[in-house]
């Protein structure tokens, strides 16, 4: 690792296994190339640093014109990257969808519990192994039927959208739903007026 890349804005497990050299040499190595097909010779401005902070930002909740302020790299700098580096694009995509997928985790392990065992914890001035004892975790069944009660409830909507589409004529957003209305109280009076006329 390099000097700049081990300066850490926090301990984080996500910018621990992702935010690496060879990602930052490949990011490096697509922008540079994008620029020489352009026929510039501008030192590029992202550091290991900047890469690291805009990625760990990311991966706590915040947008991209949030990260990239508090990176201090700007909107359309950021928007450069994206556009010209595919392993950028990859990685902060992947730092976007950081907390849903330590959300998702979390419920699967509330839900499958934990037999007892050890696990290994290395020290990392002495890099000793310290073995740490984890206790039996049951089950958690509310954490069980929130899963099943959201998981019915997302598959009622999914299929009364599938049958809501599938009649004719079935108003498919809001205008359509309006010109609709329009069209059935035109009919309505027309109908009416007839009547009336009739008598």
């Amino acid at each position: 690792m390099s000097n700049s890349l081990a300066i850490k804005t926090t301990n984080d497990d996500f910018i621990e296994r992702h935010v690496t050299d060879k990602v930052y040499r490949k990011i490096v190595k697509e922008l540079s190339a994008a620029e020489d097909t352009k026929g510039r010779g501008r030192k590029l401005e992202l550091t290991a640093e900047k890469l690291h902070n805009f990625l760990y930002y990311l991966s706590i909740g915040a947008n991209y014109n949030l990260a990239s302020e508090a990176a201090q790299i700007s909107e359309s700098t950021r928007q450069k990257y994206m556009a010209r580096s595919e392993e950028f694009r990859r990685v902060a995509s992947l730092a976007k969808e950081n907390l849903k997928i330590i959300a998702l985790v979390a419920i699967s392990k509330a839900m499958l519990g934990r037999k007892p065992g050890y696990y290994q914890y290395i020290h990392p001035v002495t890099k000793e192994a310290i073995y740490i004892l984890e206790k039996e975790i049951s089950p958690n069944l509310r954490a069980c039927m929130w899963w099943l009660d959201k998981t019915r409830y997302f598959e009622e909507r999914r299929e009364e959208g599938k049958e809501n589409r599938s009649q004719l004529g079935y108003p498919q957003n809001e205008r359509e739903a309006e010109l609709l209305e329009m069209v059935l109280n035109r009919h309505y009076d027309y109908v009416r007026k007839r009547e009336q006329e009739d008598k």
